[in-house]
């Protein structure tokens, strides 16, 4: 097993979210490379969402602290993001939004992120992917230039969770030796 640990965030808490199926792809496909890899459950971690009043009086979620820790832990986190209108889902806008206010860990410091969406529709997420990218940007994150969108993700893994749709299997696997390469930097 190698130093480099890796968090996989999806922006759903469904059970049948196809985002969750690749978030724990991704778990697999790293752990096949030797490295820690874990996906972390947004339901573990409820935030409030965001307000500036609740910042200003210094009223954070209870949970903020918890979640902020476990990720600081890592070297590299993944987002993994279902498509709302084209946009990232207001749970995943919200974890980002309350962790950029979070100081102690600094998540947004001393690690890269990687940015990955699953749909069952022709485009797999991909507009949702230049939205988080421009917020993970805007908040100074250093951020994967490599990302993933998985179309017909209904029929993309197999019944132990793998990626088997040829050409999405083969960019995650690029896309997760970048992120490893990428991640020695922080450990």
């Amino acid at each position: 097993m190698s130093d480099i640990s890796i968090a996989i965030l999806p922006g759903s808490t469904r059970e049948a979210s196809v985002n969750r199926q690749l978030a724990k792809a991704f778990a697999l496909a790293l752990q096949a490379k030797g490295v820690s890899a874990s996906v972390v459950e947004p339901a573990d971690y409820p935030l409030a969402m965001y307000s500036g009043d609740d910042e200003a009086n210094g009223n954070f979620p209870e949970k903020l602290d918890a979640l902020a820790a476990e990720l600081a832990r890592h070297q590299a986190v993944i987002l993994v993001s279902p498509e709302y209108n084209a946009c990232t889902t207001p749970l995943l806008k919200n974890i980002i939004d309350w962790l950029s206010r979070e100081k102690e860990h600094n998540v947004y410091e001393r690690r890269i992120f990687a940015l990955a969406a699953a749909s069952p529709g022709g485009l797999g997420g991909i507009r949702c992917l230049s939205h988080l990218r421009d917020m993970m940007v805007s908040i100074g994150a250093d951020t994967l230039t490599a990302q993933l969108a998985v179309s017909g993700a209904g029929q993309a893994f197999n019944d132990e969770g793998h990626l088997t749709a040829e050409r999405p299997a083969a960019m995650m696997d690029a896309m997760c030796d970048k992120l490893i390469a990428s991640a020695k930097r922080y450990a």
